[in-house]
């Protein structure tokens, strides 16, 4: 697009004068694919959405966890008090005091299985998974939404530069005429009136300089709070003339193909039916494997080496407890007080919103792709007389100069002409950046921004079980 402007142009002497404006030497320059880059790299947004997405592949390995059995074990020791039935039959019988005190050893160790929950594991396992997926194209939607912030904020730091550039040549075209003007007033030729006019144009002329200077200043604080480094020789960036669609309904289905947005809400809707199908497995029953063993010693008061003092032999008769126990469980809720349909009623709830939202967000992508390509078919139309508006401008200034020298044109019209062709390169000027915006607008709405750019995502990003293959709904 930027090479066909260029090239309409070179057509006339006028639109050489605007296309050294606009396009300044590029030397060591900072491309914006390197601005993309290093935001990519920096800024807290993407560090924000990546870490979402990392804790949701963790939730998924939770969640994978039930598959496998748990292990337990626990040991224990100290001192038991005890008085009861036992210990005071023997305080009868023996003569020994009724309450005892031992020290009391325990050690148990126990494996649980999960044979059957309803199906419960495997939902839950999809859920993560589908939310993970959303929480990747998330990540990716991100990035692509900063790519579009750096790509304005790297146009508008360029805009503004040549923005100040005008305003110089304004100012400077204002002090010639003004100096002009003077030193005819000096000598007596010209009128004090004419110097009061070119005075106040003079000042207007520095104002839009100092105007000009502060655009430049926050557009350059902009864009350092998205790269984190100040911009430096900054160079026009060429749109992917190929990967822009042709048609508006091209750059819709194209929009609905690749938008991440839009895959992230697929996602987060297959999410929400997966959790629909957890909430059904308590309506199942659980079965499981249960495997223990313990050893205890010294427990309930009784001594696990002497039974009692008229024993002749340390006989075991209850102080030791050794056990190994290897259980099928089956475990059938009957009733929860309508908990389970509750339960079943607020996923499919869930499935709705999640439909709702994605909606949503693709009225939100139809909208934005449209308006990205209208601004794109009026702004061609309109550059065309902004063009010939700066040409016409150009010429009048430099004619209405030269009838004033000879008396045939008033100081103000000469000042006139100076302010609309500054006015008028303005207007072109922002027309063009706009275009190139609208052209970097359309390549976000479609979700290919940073594949125009050439920009390869981390393969971090990629995740640990490839959760983009579930994005679709």
């Amino acid at each position: 697009m930027r090479n066909n402007v260029s090239q309409t142009l070179k057509k006339s002497v006028a639109a050489l004068a605007v296309a050294a404006v606009l396009l300044p030497p590029a030397v060591s320059a900072q491309s914006l694919e390197q601005a993309v880059a290093s935001a990519l790299d920096t800024h807290p947004q993407i560090k924000q959405a990546f870490n979402r997405f990392k804790a949701s592949e963790e939730q998924i390995n939770q969640a994978s966890a039930s598959y496998y059995p748990t292990i337990n074990f626990d040991a224990g020791i100290g001192r038991e008090w005890t008085e009861s039935p036992s210990t005071r039959r023997d305080s009868a019988l023996y003569g020994v005091d009724e309450n005892v005190d031992l020290t009391r050893r325990e050690i148990g160790v126990s494996l649980r299985q999960v044979l059957f929950s309803g199906f419960q594991t495997t939902n839950e396992v999809k859920r993560t998974e589908y939310e993970a997926s959303a929480e990747q194209w998330t990540l990716f939607s991100t990035a692509e939404d900063l790519a579009l912030e750096v790509t304005r904020a790297y146009l508008e730091f360029m805009r503004a530069e040549q923005v100040v550039v005008l305003a110089e040549r304004n100012l400077a075209s204002h002090q010639t005429i003004f100096e002009q003007v003077k030193q005819k007033t000096d000598s007596g030729l010209g009128s004090t009136a004419d110097l009061s006019q070119v005075t106040g144009r003079l000042a207007r002329a520095h104002s839009n300089l100092i105007s000009a200077q502060n655009n430049l200043s926050d557009s350059r604080v902009a864009y350092q709070r998205l790269v984190s480094v100040a911009p430096q020789d900054t160079r026009i960036p060429v749109p992917d003339a190929i990967m822009l669609p042709t048609t508006l309904e091209q750059a819709l289905s194209l929009a609905k193909e690749n938008h991440p947005t839009l895959k992230a809400a697929g996602s987060d809707i297959n999410a929400a039916m997966a959790q629909r199908d957890a909430s059904k497995s308590n309506y199942y029953p659980q079965v499981t494997f249960d495997l223990s063993a313990s050893w205890d010693d010294n427990l309930d008061g009784n001594d696990g080496t002497t039974a009692n003092p008229n024993d002749t032999i340390g006989a075991d008769v209850g102080g030791n407890s050794d056990e190994v126990l290897a259980m099928v469980r089956i475990n059938y809720n009957l009733f929860s007080g309508g908990a389970d349909r509750a339960r079943e009623r607020e996923a499919a709830y869930s499935i709705n919103e999640s439909k709702a939202i994605q909606l949503n967000a693709y009225q939100d992508i139809e909208e934005g792709t449209t308006l990205a390509w209208n601004a794109r078919v009026f702004l061609k139309q309109q550059m065309q007389y902004l063009r010939q508006h700066v040409e016409a401008a150009l010429e009048t200034r430099n004619a209405y100069d030269d009838q004033f020298k000879i008396g045939q044109r008033t100081l103000i019209d000469v000042l006139d002409a100076e302010n609309e062709l500054f006015q008028a390169r303005r207007e072109y000027l922002t027309a063009e950046y706009d275009d190139l915006i609208a052209q970097y607008r359309l390549l976000n709405a479609t979700g290919s921004l940073l594949e125009s750019l050439r920009i390869t995502t981390p393969a971090v990003w990629d995740g640990e079980n490839s959760n983009t293959g579930g994005a679709q709904s």
